[in-house]
């Protein structure tokens, strides 16, 4: 009678509702580290389990292929205190050891830092810092046209072209004027858009662009052309898009339609550079 309340006390300790299962593998050391009460359940149950296989007569005595009976280590039962209460083995084998390898791994799991952190990309702000580069080593990657605009050779202001990106003017002394953002868009649906909302490292930079040029091309392409000047109230849109790790542009349109583009690496590349070359000629948002 007396081994029948033992384990009966395990039994109902063996029905406890697990609710780390569903977490991150990475946390699950930590929650049983402070509910060692529920190892000591799934341990009672395994010996249980192993106990009513090996009672089977139909069972072959001599099968190794499962844990040997009995050998299953109960935590120590705490009080309420913290402090270990003496109590009986339901088991009279001797206790298993580990490896000094294996002892070694459960120490550092148990030194491990569980605490769940956040991580991610925060809104961008403007930074007045250093240009890391100097203007001989930027201007090979600029031109210039007819009206004095300076911006990436890698850029086509052809109107089949769908472009982002910045632009200044340099008068004679090689001053520049204010700094633009010009968007180009090509299709073969008129879009007529009226705002550009940038979502830069998973975060919103809307911008209103003014009455900008449309018109059609032969073949049924229609072609949009903003360049607004960028001022003090744009400066964080500026340096988010200089400092990106991605970009998505959104084209809202007045027609209940939208256009999404990615930007590319180059484009990206292209924000950063022409930022540090108008900065490098003195120009000031």
């Amino acid at each position: 009678m007396l081994l029948v309340a033992l384990l009966a006390v395990p039994v109902g300790m063996a029905s406890v509702a697990r609710d780390d299962e569903d977490k991150d593998p990475s946390i699950r050391p930590g929650i049983r580290r402070l509910h060692p009460e529920r190892e000591r359940a799934k341990l009672v149950k395994k010996l249980l389990e192993q106990r009513a296989r090996k009672a089977d007569p139909n069972a072959d005595p001599w099968d190794t292929s499962d844990d040997a009976w009995g050998t299953v280590d109960l935590p120590p039962v705490t009080s309420p205190d913290g402090n270990a209460v003496e109590g009986r083995r339901l088991n009279s084998l001797p206790r298993t050891s580990k490896t000094p390898a294996e002892q070694a791994h459960v120490d550092s799991l148990l030194a491990g830092d569980y605490s769940i952190q956040e991580y991610g990309y925060r809104r961008m702000t403007w930074r007045d810092l250093p240009v890391p580069t100097t203007i001989d080593q930027l201007l090979p990657g600029f031109k210039s046209d007819e009206t004095g605009d300076c911006y990436s050779r890698y850029v086509s202001r052809d109107k089949t072209s769908n472009e982002v990106y910045l632009v200044f003017d340099l008068n004679e002394d090689s001053v520049p004027g204010p700094l633009r953002l010009c968007v180009q868009y090509c299709a073969d649906d008129p879009l007529d858009f009226d705002q550009l909302l940038f979502t830069i490292d998973g975060y919103d930079y809307p911008f209103y662009p003014a009455d900008h040029e449309s018109g059609e091309l032969d073949g049924g392409l229609y072609w949009e052309l903003s360049d607004d000047v960028l001022r003090p109230v744009h400066k964080d849109l500026v340096y988010a898009l200089a400092h990106s790790n991605w970009v998505a542009l959104k084209l809202l349109s007045t027609r209940g339609i939208h256009h999404v583009k990615m930007l590319t690496d180059g484009q990206r590349a292209d924000f950063a550079h022409t930022l540090d070359l108008y900065r490098l000629l003195g120009g000031k948002l």
